[in-house]
């Protein structure tokens, strides 16, 4: 396979958040440029530059993964223990079309073993397990937390996915 490049795709200049540009997720950012890509590379930001899609990294993912394609970004988190697939909101359905929904149901046979596959559109937060989809709705990822897995109930694994408050946070009043 060819080794890839970001190009003119420029989904995660939507997509991502970019505190340190005060850049919001679900806009594009201001320096990015539609069929030419980011204004400022040389000089950009480095939550940007040190970024890297997961179709970039991986030699599985062909052209249909490339996120302008297929609408949505994958990339790692927590020490690769998460993947986390942010779905454009303008295609909130997107990630739920074939041939992406049954590879992401395969991807997610590793929560067997502590591993998450978590979808976000805009705040909506949705755990994948290779049985279900737990849709978790609106939350504020700044004040919660998403914890989900497997626990054994009358001899068998159940799948649990919840939404835990920020415990270091303030009191509600």
């Amino acid at each position: 396979m060819a080794d890839k490049s970001c190009g003119d795709c420029g989904m995660c200049c939507k997509l991502l958040a970019i505190p340190e540009i005060e850049k919001p997720a679900d806009r594009w950012c201001p320096s990015f440029k539609r069929g030419c890509g980011c204004g400022i590379y040389e000089s950009r930001p480095s939550a940007c530059a040190g970024f890297e899609c997961l179709w970039l990294q991986s030699e599985r993912l062909d052209e249909r993964w490339r996120p302008d394609k297929a609408r949505f970004v994958m990339y790692t988190e927590q020490d690769d223990r998460r993947l986390r697939v942010v779905v454009d909101a303008a295609q909130p359905l997107a990630w739920k079309q074939e041939p992406y929904y049954s590879r992401l149901k395969a991807m997610s046979q590793r929560a067997y073993d502590g591993h998450e596959l978590l979808v976000s559109i805009g705040d909506r937060r949705i755990v994948v397990f290779p049985d279900q989809d737990a849709d978790l709705g609106v939350i504020d990822p700044d004040k919660h937390k998403i914890i989900s897995g497997y626990a054994m109930r009358d001899g068998q694994q159940v799948a649990f996915a919840i939404v835990a408050s920020d415990l270091d946070g303030p009191t509600p009043a």
